[in-house]
């Protein structure tokens, strides 16, 4: 019988980390004593809904203790008894769906004073803070809740303070109508107002009990981090795994366009198009090289054609959600030049697409999207966050794999990319108009 934790050949593994499934649940871990830290990262994923809300406000409510340390201070405490060490949950999307985190690191055992199952201990509190947190308890204070619910409102809302943030958020919002993408990161102004106490409850039961899970380790790990690692999966509700759904990728359709105006000095242009959710690690080096080419950085051809040599904005970059099939262009201009910055930010894909770029600004882009994965080795940690972004996308390559793919990105894979993206949305928010 295989033992839990035991890779079921000796040849599993994804993306450089050993693969092997405890309690049924996928555990990547790559173990690397060149440091004295550890990492321990477990995802949970649930399609977009009507909890998302609710989801986004856990990170900040779980802070608030559980039934063994029940306020800040007794966790705070604990953590330092554990020498410094550090557990949390984080909360973002990926594609159409919600990805909560618990994330935990801290010095191995080896290096502290009797040398203590540090990572047992650390995997304790971190069953602790998920499965018997006090937003589990019925009898929580209303008033923590309310305190929480009101700074994320406030926070949603200030979105106008960042007259940038809030085109780009207008403009996605505008694109993604209708479709499970179309709705803030942080559930919207209006879900949070309405949202009430027992949202948050029902949100971590259903993802604890629903959601799909991984777990990724890293560091000075001990031999028996997978075995600590069965025994906090055995103390989670049982669970069943929902489907997770694909990104919604509407048909190509007429551009829709909008102006709206507020307070502010500069105009910001938003231009978003749709690309393939890219399904092989070829067809994204294609696509971030592409995307290098138009908007990456001063090396571009937004930064040089359309903001140096034509002077027509402040500012000019392509970027985007691939995992969603988003690709945006923003730009800061004078009023008066807002068609001309989209038109003239069109031609330069055009161009793109068309193969019409030197080999310079080729070599230049591929280089630009290498650098920053030649220095995630150097961090346990950063290798396992891109690697849990490459679980999450199911692409099965190494930081060096990427590289060596993306230096062989030619000419005709990045016209390709660049041909493959149709503009959906033609947005700008402009200055009101002096009285």
């Amino acid at each position: 019988m295989r033992r839990p934790g035991e890779p079921v050949n000796p040849s599993d593994s994804f993306a450089g980390f050993a693969l092997a499934r405890v309690a049924d649940v996928p555990v990547l871990s790559r173990r690397d004593h060149s440091g004295k830290t550890f990492r321990a990262t477990v995802l949970w994923r649930r399609p977009m809904g009507w909890l998302h809300a609710a989801r986004a406000l856990l990170p900040s409510l779980l802070q608030h203790g559980s039934a063994a340390y029940p306020d800040r201070p007794a966790l705070a405490r604990q953590k330092e008894r554990l020498y410094g060490a550090s557990v949390g949950f984080s909360f973002s999307r990926h594609g159409e769906t919600s990805v909560l985190r618990l994330s935990a690191d801290a010095v191995s055992g080896a290096f502290l004073p009797g040398s203590p199952d540090q990572f047992a201990a650390v995997a304790g509190l971190m069953a602790e803070v998920s499965t018997r947190s006090r937003v589990l308890s019925a009898d929580v204070p209303v008033s923590l809740f309310e305190r929480e619910r009101a700074q994320a409102l406030a926070d949603a809302r200030s979105v106008t303070e960042d007259r940038a943030r809030q085109a780009r958020l207008s403009a996605v919002m505008l694109a993604c109508a209708g479709e499970p993408y179309g709705v803030p990161e942080h559930g919207g102004e209006a879900a949070i107002e309405a949202m009430q106490p027992e949202q948050p409850r029902e949100a971590l039961r259903d993802m604890l009990e629903h959601g799909v899970p991984v777990a990724l380790v890293a560091g000075a790990l001990p031999d028996t981090a997978e075995a600590r690692l069965a025994e906090f999966f055995a103390a989670l509700p049982q669970r069943r795994d929902a489907v997770l759904p694909t990104p919604v990728q509407p048909a190509r359709r007429p551009v829709r366009s909008l102006r709206e105006s507020a307070s502010m000095k500069q105009a910001k242009v938003v231009l978003v198009l749709r690309a393939p959710v890219p399904r092989t690690g070829d067809e994204l080096c294609a696509l971030h090289v592409a995307m290098s080419l138009w908007g990456g950085g001063p090396h571009s051809r937004l930064f040089t054609e359309v903001r140096e040599k034509r002077s027509l904005c402040y500012y000019a970059s392509a970027g985007g959600d691939s995992d969603k099939g988003l690709v945006l262009v923003q730009s800061g201009c004078d009023a008066g030049a807002v068609g001309a910055v989209g038109e003239q930010s069109l031609a330069q894909l055009a161009e793109v697409a068309a193969g019409r770029f030197s080999d310079v600004e080729l070599a230049t882009s591929i280089a630009v999207c290498q650098g920053p994965l030649r220095s995630l080795d150097d961090s346990p940690a950063a290798r396992l966050s891109w690697t849990a972004d490459q679980w999450l996308r199911g692409l099965d390559e190494t930081p060096d794999q990427r590289i060596t793919g993306l230096s062989r990105v030619g000419r005709n894979a990045v016209a390709a990319a660049a041909s493959s993206l149709w503009l959906d949305v033609d947005y700008a928010l402009t200055p009101e108009a002096s009285a």
